[in-house]
């Protein structure tokens, strides 16, 4: 499956550089950062000669966040490629579950992989408060 992370400015990089830290090198992942570079379109144009390359497996887009620029330019290419899977709100947690996840992601699987990148984000003081509150007793 090939993974594709796009982000405005630099944070689609740098996520694929700390995950490839952390689990190696993750064959099928690409990133880009919009707008970066002057240019409005280019990231969508080599995100399009991505998906033309491979028409059969689900490939998998996430963008930084719902509504923004990317993410709406992302979702319009729903219309014209059925294997694609878009998600938005990217985040270090979901892309370790996504490249570690055992069976093949699909649009009945990938709740499974959401849920586990929304349990990443979490506040520490509450957690810290609930463990002491626990031990307590």
């Amino acid at each position: 499956m090939k993974i594709i992370l796009v982000s405005h400015g630099k944070l689609a990089l740098g996520l694929k550089d700390t995950l490839e830290m952390i689990v190696g090198q993750v064959d099928g992942l690409y990133a880009f950062a919009a707008y970066s570079d002057g240019s409005e379109d280019q990231y969508l144009k080599a995100i399009d000669a991505i998906l033309e390359t491979d028409t059969t497996e689900p490939i998998l887009i996430i963008t930084d966040v719902l509504g923004g620029s990317v993410n709406n330019e992302v979702w319009q290419l729903l219309a014209t490629h059925p294997q694609l899977i878009v998600l938005t709100g990217m985040n270090l947690p979901l892309l370790m579950t996504l490249v570690t996840y055992p069976n093949q992601v699909t649009l009945e699987t990938i709740g499974e992989i959401v849920t586990a990148g929304q349990h990443g984000v979490m506040c520490i003081n509450q957690l810290v408060t609930e463990k002491i509150d626990k031990e307590e007793f």
